[in-house]
């Protein structure tokens, strides 16, 4: 989604504590790390299983959007400074929802870590414990900034309709929240996890028979050669690790399957492996 919206005409201006930065800084910062972990590697430690634990194929898994994930790593550049006084800085509203959502993503990781600490005892001894009054003092200055934040999003909110209208906020907001679910799914996932799935082994195999003769039907659509069924499969394991890392966006493999007499499915796939075989486009006569 493409959005020209001047900044300066949508956002506020307003000043951070040090001990308001203090509280942001950590959360942010995992938010960048994780995700650029995940740029690195194809994903990040902090990741929903969906290989391990599938949801069902009805699931949302968000949508991921690249403007949005810029203002999370300019936001880590904002809160530096080195005043004992904290800074100004001026914000919108995506920004202020970023921050407020950093601030819980981190408590949601310490209390992770707290559980790693119970599960396995002794080996977490060098590091410093975490007990649940810790938890619970984080969590009160976390929500003495969090409410800070909001009064101001307030703000950002009556300008933001003010430049784009209602209807380009709300689509704006509904943007932001496809985001955000994408981030908790990709980058900031710290829930226990419960049993795997069981027939999961089953299940994929049976995906990768329904994307293969998807992959047939398109390349006929298109006019090209049909490869080995060996070559065939093999590039269909190699779609659905890539659906899993988020790399096909909204194609997943789940929405392939549940819609596989759509036609852009079909040519999506096709043309997936039109890229990754090297296959003759037979005549048109």
């Amino acid at each position: 989604m493409t959005r020209k919206v001047d900044k300066e005409s949508t956002a506020v201006r307003l000043r951070l504590s040090a001990a308001q930065i203090k509280i942001l800084t950590p959360g942010i910062g995992l938010l960048v790390e994780s995700y650029e972990i995940r740029q690195k590697s194809g994903t990040s430690p902090f990741s929903y299983p969906f290989r391990i634990f599938p949801p069902p194929r009805a699931f949302d898994r968000g949508c991921y959007d690249q403007e949005f994930m810029e203002k999370v790593l300019s936001l880590r550049d904002s809160l530096k400074t080195d005043s004992k006084n904290g800074r100004r800085v001026s914000l919108d509203t995506i920004e202020l929802r970023v921050a407020i959502f950093g601030i819980r993503a981190y408590i949601e990781f310490v209390r992770l870590q707290r559980r790693q600490q119970r599960r396995k005892g002794r080996k977490f001894k060098a590091s410093a414990p975490i007990d649940e009054r810790t938890i619970a003092l984080l969590k009160a200055m976390s929500r003495r900034v969090i409410l800070s934040l909001e009064r101001h999003m307030k703000r950002t909110n009556r300008t933001s309709m003010k430049a784009i209208g209602k209807k380009g906020h709300d689509a704006l907001l509904a943007s932001w929240k496809a985001h955000l679910r994408w981030m908790r799914l990709h980058i900031a996932y710290f829930k226990p996890l419960g049993q795997p799935v069981h027939g999961l082994r089953k299940r994929q195999q049976k995906d990768l028979d329904e994307l293969m003769q998807m992959a047939k039907r398109g390349l006929r659509n298109a006019r090209y050669q049909q490869p080995s069924d060996k070559d065939l499969r093999r590039v269909m394991r190699l779609y659905a690790k890539y659906s899993r890392q988020g790399r096909q966006g909204n194609w997943t493999v789940h929405s392939l399957v549940e819609n596989k007499q759509r036609f852009d499915n079909t040519y999506h796939l096709a043309h997936f492996v039109i890229d990754h075989l090297r296959l003759k486009e037979l005549s048109k006569s």
